[in-house]
């Protein structure tokens, strides 16, 4: 028996972010109704301070207005004897941080095809997240400014979804970011966001594409040895095309990867929708396995010598991903 809180019986943590503690939780209803969630409580030491109440009430306010299949669903927001707490989807999987290094472990990287629907997927998260308007019909303006392979989380299931949106921006946030202020993974801002100027959606796109640059050559792009590097190579550093890091890579994958990676705004796609449509078509054209239960007999491959570990034994997932558990079982 876990801890119970509000609504919520608090199974295990999870996870300790910058802004809160995230919990595994199991809320309960009426006639035996049982559902797996994810509870995230903001920290204790953080609950008189206004501007991070507000910030976290951000992230559950923006994140309300998205409903999409890649983007993890926000469903409660409240306050339980002083403590804030968001509750949302739970997804179970890991990041794409977490596959990728336990691909290489287990000497077994990504499939193309699966690369390319990995990114497709969170492309078309994000193209809904950037024209979402709220239910008056105001134009959200979201950015989400921390597009990063901790922030997409890939189900036993299939499943492609984006999280952590407490550094997104959008139009009618209450506590708004200084500008010149760079929040997020400096090794996947887009040059605009790595010099503390204003964005808009296409920096998401430039993050996407340097994803999708090191799916695809399984190298680092602009990750230096200090914060003050990494962000020189992200503004400064034309990257080669991937076909020339991995010469079997079909080459019309170039034109798209170096695209998405414009320095300039307007060299890039225009909307994360076009670099989703740009990645099915090269999937068509290539005949790429790349379908959602593909993407499932992978996961459970890669972890299938986990499936006789005790619960107690298993890795827990990225601190980092802060907004949304994951965990191995398959359950």
């Amino acid at each position: 028996m876990g801890e119970i809180f509000g609504r919520y019986e608090l199974l295990r943590k999870i996870a300790t972010g910058g802004m809160g503690q995230v919990y595994l939780a199991r809320q309960k209803g009426p006639a035996g109704f049982e559902k797996l969630m994810v509870v995230k409580r903001i920290l204790p030491h953080l609950a008189e301070e206004e501007e991070f109440i507000e910030m976290f009430f951000d992230e559950a306010r923006i994140a309300a207005n998205l409903n999409h299949p890649n983007i993890a669903q926000i469903f409660d927001l409240g306050e339980v004897d002083g403590t804030y707490y968001i509750a949302m989807e739970y997804v179970n999987g890991e990041s794409l941080r977490q596959v990728v290094n336990r691909g290489r472990t287990q000497r077994m990287p990504l499939p193309l095809g699966l690369k390319c629907r990995i990114v497709a997927d969170a492309a078309s998260g994000l193209h809904s997240a950037h024209q979402a308007r709220s239910a008056s019909g105001k134009f959200l303006g979201f950015i989400h400014r921390d597009v990063s392979p901790q922030n997409i989380l890939l189900g036993f299931n299939g499943c492609v979804k984006l999280i952590d949106f407490g550094v997104a921006k959008a139009a009618n946030k209450v506590s708004n970011t200084v500008t010149g202020a760079i929040k997020g993974k400096y090794a996947y801002m887009s040059p605009e966001q790595a010099r503390g100027q204003d964005l808009d959606h296409r920096s998401d796109v430039f993050g996407l594409g340097t994803i999708l640059y090191e799916l695809l050559t399984e190298q680092r792009l602009f990750k230096r040895e200090n914060e003050n590097a990494t962000l020189k190579a992200v503004i400064s550093n034309k990257p080669p095309p991937p076909s020339t890091v991995v010469p079997q890579l079909p080459s019309a994958m170039n034109g798209i990867v170096l695209k998405a990676l414009g320095k300039k705004v307007e060299d890039r796609y225009q909307n994360a929708g076009e670099l989703q449509e740009a990645l099915e078509e090269f999937i068509r054209a290539e005949q790429l396995q790349s379908t959602s239960t593909y993407l499932s007999a992978f996961m459970r491959r890669l972890y299938s010598q986990d499936d006789d570990e005790d619960e107690s034994t298993q890795v827990e997932p990225d601190p980092s991903q802060g907004a949304a558990g994951a965990k191995k079982s398959r359950a």
